[in-house]
């Protein structure tokens, strides 16, 4: 059992609600079902009663419950007094080039518990100068030499539309849209060197109407309908009051590797902490 699956465990044992708990922590209610799952089968018992509607502490649960709450409130007591007396003012620097958005939650649920924590989280995927970051996010690839390298997971690529485009509920060969506008986050970042690189073997260059170096902007370019936009899976995406959905590309059928670079040398203190809280995090819950 690790301390997340706890708090997990704790939270939704005092408000009896799993989407309250997900929302607290910034993740889908089944990943805080499967994480409590898996703690009753470590514990080789159940500790929620549960029906299709609602979920109720057992006589294991309450006294679990209650075991925790001593438990939480001398560690919040000890996290806080080390925060407050912490010797490592440097704050965490973080360039991110990959899974934007789940690192922005990362960066918020880290401070839930360590609230002095400063960062500098720099979004940029042309960025080069490598030497001003204690932590790296990108896709697996030989441009950080001397870094420790760990694999956080695999990411689908996905060509993006709105709900409501007559492009949508079909199925399509990737050179059936050779005449559709595409929009990219980065024509030299990772996903866009995957789809230049489908659209060559289907027998044709791409129409690249913009290159958007924001999240907010190219999701909104992708819900205006003016462009199809290429990107990582992010789940179920909302612009505005629109949905944006991928499309079904029988023949465009990628994945990237996301990694999580850092140098040993100088990725110490809370840097080094905060390597270690995505590591459990991220491969404990997938994205």
């Amino acid at each position: 059992m690790d301390l997340l699956q706890l708090r997990y465990f704790y939270d939704s044992a005092n408000n009896l609600n799993i989407s309250k708990t997900a929302s607290k922590y910034g993740v889908p209610p089944t990943s805080v079902s499967a994480s409590i799952r898996r703690l009753e089968e470590e514990l080789g018992c159940k500790l929620f009663d549960r029906t299709a509607n609602r979920i109720s502490l057992n006589d294991r649960g309450k006294i679990m419950r209650d075991s925790l709450k001593r438990i939480f409130s001398e560690m919040d007591q000890m996290l806080q007094a080390v925060s407050n007396t912490a010797d490592d003012p440097k704050e965490i620097r973080i360039l991110v080039k990959a899974i934007r958005a789940l690192i922005t939650d990362q960066v918020i649920l880290y401070k839930k518990t360590y609230s002095h924590t400063r960062f500098k989280l720099m979004a940029d995927f042309d960025e080069t100068n490598t030497e001003d970051y204690d932590i790296i996010i990108d896709t697996k690839c030989d441009l950080y030499p001397g870094y420790q390298s760990i694999e956080l997971g695999k990411q689908r690529i996905f060509c993006y539309v709105p709900a409501g485009s007559e492009l949508c509920n079909r199925k399509y060969q990737l050179k059936q849209l050779c005449q559709m506008p595409f929009v990219l986050m980065s024509q030299r970042g990772n996903q866009g060197k995957i789809f230049h690189a489908a659209c060559k073997r289907a027998g044709f260059s791409p129409n690249i109407v913009a290159q958007v170096n924001d999240s907010a902007c190219f999701r909104k370019m992708i819900s205006s309908g003016i462009a199809i936009g290429v990107t990582g899976r992010f789940g179920t995406a909302v612009e505005g009051n629109t949905t944006l959905v991928p499309l079904n590309i029988t023949d465009f059928d990628y994945e990237q590797t996301i990694c999580m670079y850092y140098s040993k040398e100088t990725c110490s203190g809370n840097a080094s902490r905060f390597v270690s809280f995505l590591r459990e995090n991220i491969l404990n819950e997938g994205f």
